[in-house]
């Protein structure tokens, strides 16, 4: 494992583009060159320093939430181009996010959807569950959503009316993945699941991934990739079975943030101070 980035302090979330990445650090925003890993830009944009802040990024701009308050950057030079309390205390903050093209989706606690127009910035609030939504996915036209009560909700884009249901259990579906036409869940009660987009329906499962929470963080060659902060664990199934193949134990703490590209996987955490990337062909041996 490689230490990339040094920012002294933890990484809450970071975003991979071709030519750099752009981190979020304590107060600031910091974009480094990522092959020659200086820094290019840093900027400070929150009054204060936090660990709950979530970010996501497209080629123009960084879509960051922070309990009910959605910025939107510019990724060029980190200038803020909008700020919106889209709730006002905790019973109403942003628990998922999402954007495509022309839109912002934020989950609100209780299973409200609070959508922001990208060019007028006008924003619209839907009732779509009784439940919280950790996890928010586009895929094409619709929504996919995990639920706090175990379920998968498929909604319409233009609607955010349910047009299907999946109930996979009672605990939290925390982390979701999509590749081409599949779907990949993680439950807080340990399970895994690969469901098709076409039928909506299980094709695979796993019981006991992890002990704790964990993430599904992406694809790899022909596998899935799952990380579990609070376990120190980095797991890599089978993508059509599910059958685990290899158990990396990595020291990590809490939660995190990763990306992967190719052969490597970029990473933060709790006990990491800045950015760490694995070369994945070294610690995989690959079928």
């Amino acid at each position: 494992m490689e230490h990339i980035a040094e920012f002294g302090g933890v990484v809450t979330g970071f975003h991979v583009a071709e030519d750099c990445i752009d981190c979020m650090c304590g107060k600031n925003l910091v974009k480094i060159d990522k092959r020659s890993l200086e820094i290019l830009c840093q900027k400070p944009v929150f009054e204060k320093e936090g660990l709950s802040r979530k970010l996501t990024a497209d080629g123009e701009h960084i879509f960051i939430y922070d309990f009910y308050t959605l910025y939107v950057l510019s990724r060029k030079d980190y200038g803020l181009i909008g700020k919106w309390q889209l709730g006002h205390d905790r019973s109403s903050d942003i628990c998922g996010m999402a954007v495509d093209s022309d839109t912002v989706y934020c989950s609100i606690r209780n299973g409200k959807m609070i959508t922001v127009d990208r060019k007028s910035y006008l924003a619209e609030e839907y009732v779509v569950s009784d439940s919280s939504m950790w996890s928010i996915k586009t895929y094409g036209s619709h929504l996919v959503c995990g639920t706090v009560d175990g379920q998968v909700l498929l909604l319409d884009k233009s609607t955010l009316s349910l047009e299907r249901k999946l109930v996979l259990g009672k605990k939290n579906i925390g982390s979701l993945y999509i590749d081409g036409e599949t779907l990949y869940a993680a439950g807080h009660d340990g399970k895994l699941f690969r469901i098709s987009m076409g039928d909506f329906e299980i094709q695979a499962s796993a019981k006991k991934a992890h002990k704790k929470m964990f993430h599904c963080a992406g694809i790899y060659e022909d596998m899935l990739v799952t990380v579990s902060y609070p376990c120190s664990e980095i797991a890599f199934w089978k993508k059509d079975t599910l059958e685990r193949s290899t158990l990396m134990t990595i020291p990590l703490k809490l939660s995190g943030c990763t990306y992967i590209e190719n052969d490597f996987m970029y990473i933060s955490s709790r006990n990491i101070s800045g950015i760490d990337r694995i070369t994945l062909k070294e610690q995989v041996t690959l079928p």
